[in-house]
Order: C-alpha cells, then sequence, then structure tokens
C-alpha cells in the first residue's frame, strides 16, 4: 500500500497513491488525475500549459489546477551531474548516466542499446541502481570499494528511469536492477519501484521486462510473492560453484552458502516457459578451469537457468583479468554439450566503466555526509 510522500518522493508513488494524496488536496476528479499522472510520468514534471487535456478532463476548472500545481510544489528529477559514451556501430551508444541525489550523493545509471540500437527499430534497457554503494563485498565489483553509504528510495530509483528515457529520447522497454547496490538488500523499495513502473496508467512496463539481481540473499527470496514480484525476472550472480571460492570472491556465501541459495532457487515460482538468470563472472585463471566449470553445470542440474557468462571487467587497483575469448566461447559449447543452457553476454560500455561490476564512485566513501 502507498505511504503519502513529499513532493520529493512524488516519483515513488503509483497512481492509486498519487490519486489519493490529489483528492485530499482537491477533490475527486480522476481523468483530471490520471492525466496529471502521466505527464509526471512522461517528462518528470508538471505543467498546465503543456497539458491542455488537464482543461478537457471533466472540465476541470482552472482554480482546481492551480490548488493542485500549489499543491504538489516544485517537482524536480535529481540533477544531471554528468553522461558518458561509448558508441558501438553494431549495437548503438551506451550511455552513463551520473545523478546528484537530494543530500549530495551520486548515483549511476546505464542506458543500454538493444537489438541494434533504438534509434534502428531495436529497444533500450536501463540499468538502474538500488544504492549508493554495496555491503556485499564482491571481489570483481567496483560499487564494492564503496560500500555501503544509504539505500535509494524507490522514487529515486523510479527517477533514474525517466532521466535515462530523456537522455536517450527513448522509452526503455527494459529496466534491469543490476546498477549500484544489492536489490534484495533494499527489497521493500524495489518492489515499489516496480509497482510505479508496471502501473498501466503512467509507463506501463510489463513485469516480464523487469530483472531483479542478487547475490543469494536467500532470506529475502522467499518475500517474491508476498511483495507481488512473482512475473519478474530473477538473475543470481554465482560466479563460482563451490563454497570456497565463492566464499573469497562473494562474502555472502559465508552466510548463504551454494546448498542454501541451490534450495531457495527451487522453491521459487517461476512461470511456464521461465527461467533463472546465473550470471558468471569468468576471470582467467580464478574460475575458468574445466574442474570449476564441471561444478557449474553439476550446481545447475534440477534448476531452470539460463547461465549467462560475462567476460569480468577490469577495475581499478585489482589485479583480475577476463578470461580470454576463445576460452569464453569453449566454455559456453561444453556448457550446452553439458545439458546446460549458456549464453555469453556482450561487453557494453566499458571504455566508460559503465559494464558489468564497473559503477561506482569510491571517492564518496570519503566524502561522508552528515547522516
Amino acid at each position: 500500500m502507498d505511504v503519502v510522500a513529499a513532493p520529493d518522493e512524488i516519483f515513488g508513488l503509483t497512481f492509486a497513491g498519487f490519486s489519493a494524496r490529489l483528492r485530499e488536496a482537491v477533490g475527486h476528479h480522476p481523468r483530471f488525475h490520471r492525466a496529471l499522472y502521466r505527464q509526471l510520468m512522461a517528462t518528470g514534471g508538471c505543467d498546465p500549459a503543456k497539458e491542455p487535456t488537464w482543461q478537457e478532463a471533466e472540465q476541470t476548472s482552472p482554480g482546481v489546477i492551480t490548488r493542485v500545481v500549489r499543491h504538489l510544489g516544485e517537482i524536480r528529477l535529481p540533477q544531471v551531474v554528468s553522461e558518458r559514451s561509448a558508441h558501438d556501430p553494431a549495437s548503438g551508444t551506451t550511455r552513463k548516466i551520473v545523478c546528484r541525489l537530494h543530500d549530495g550523493r551520486e548515483v549511476e545509471a546505464v542506458l543500454i542499446p538493444m537489438r541494434g540500437g533504438a534509434q534502428d527499430g531495436g529497444h533500450a534497457t536501463v540499468c538502474v541502481s538500488s544504492q549508493v554503494g554495496c555491503k556485499m563485498g564482491c571481489r570483481f565489483c567496483h560499487t564494492a570499494t564503496m560500500g555501503l553509504i544509504r539505500h535509494l528510495s524507490a522514487a529515486e530509483i523510479v527517477a533514474q528511469v525517466l532521466i535515462a528515457a530523456q537522455v536517450g529520447g527513448v522509452k526503455p522497454r527494459n529496466v534491469v536492477f543490476m546498477g549500484m547496490g544489492e536489490p534484495l538488500d533494499n527489497l521493500d523499495a524495489v518492489a515499489q519501484a516496480v509497482r510505479v513502473l508496471t502501473d498501466i496508467n503512467g509507463l506501463g512496463l510489463a513485469q516480464r521486462h523487469i530483472t531483479i539481481s542478487t547475490v543469494g540473499r536467500v532470506d529475502q527470496l522467499v518475500r517474491f510473492a508476498e511483495l507481488g514480484l512473482t512475473r519478474v525476472n530473477l538473475a543470481v550472480s554465482l560466479t563460482a560453484a563451490d563454497d570456497e571460492l565463492r566464499s573469497d570472491l562473494m562474502p555472502v556465501n559465508r552466510v548463504h552458502d551454494l546448498a542454501a541459495l541451490k534450495a531457495a532457487l527451487l522453491a521459487h515460482p517461476l512461470g511456464r516457459g521461465r527461467r533463472i538468470l546465473v550470471s558468471y563472472v569468468l576471470m582467467a585463471g580464478v574460475n575458468d578451469a574445466d574442474e570449476q566449470l564441471a561444478r557449474l553445470a553439476e550446481w545447475c542440474r534440477g534448476l531452470r537457468v539460463l547461465v549467462n557468462l560475462i567476460p569480468f571487467n577490469p577495475i581499478p587497483n585489482r589485479p583480475e583479468q577476463p578470461s580470454a575469448p576463445a576460452r569464453i566461447d569453449a566454455i559456453r559449447s561444453a556448457l550446452i554439450a553439458a545439458g546446460i543452457p549458456a549464453r555469453v553476454r556482450r561487453t557494453k560500455g566499458d571504455e566508460v566503466m559503465a559494464a558489468c561490476g564497473q559503477l561506482g564512485d569510491p571517492t564518496q566513501r570519503r566524502r561522508a555526509l552528515p547522516s
């Protein structure tokens, strides 16, 4: 159930919550409220002069419109402080967008072209962050160097999608929670953001076009059904299929080991034809040996999964290197031969530190703001 929010949290409201708030202020004008909400989600703001259907909706009077604008106050998206682009002739332009939040903290989102790029008849995906920093400490992730600074609100998550749409001049088709932070560490805000993103009165995205990624918060996976997330896609960052190595690479494994994670995934509700995406970041000499891959195939047996092989994207002050392209292709072939569906994720945006595992600004850790 939506909670009435302050004006800077307006982007975190579904239409039902938004309309309830306006009813308290100016009365019941449902079509007027809907027109206003659509404009808010399409443009990131409210301007009566740019929405003539307001006056047409139930002949809403100028006086009501004035009271609504006064009640909502000034509505602003977070400030875009930088935008870096990497162009690929085959797929289009990947854009990394850095947004400054109301408290001065900065968060990163990425607009990713798919299937030839939105400008060429394809579509776009927005990779959003759910936290400023992250406490999970994964060795192959740049965000981990920040530590956890704070959670993002649902409004701050939704705002990233609206900003990316404005920067790229496209309406995103997909949203993936694979940016800064561990989404299941902030699951209530993530679930509310999904409700807003899928609201048919606003952006109207399909749940099947939303993916929530986790390093393996087994304790939170069981909450998906109660939060209405049964039709979103689930991605699990695995990266090693033996407990000793995974605990070294991903400290979460010391709390929720591979057996517990697999049991939780076996119990996770999946619709017909749906699979869990298992992400495996390939690092040369670390987790790409035949023995490790045999363990990966064995761990995946019995699960409805698609293994997503991701070449490690170098990050500052880390010695790891990606597995060679030929080795990655051989791994994919071996997994498929073992009956495990697998694909290779093509790297996009690594030139501007926008690829998987590269988001984050560790200097924010040293610029702590008062809590």
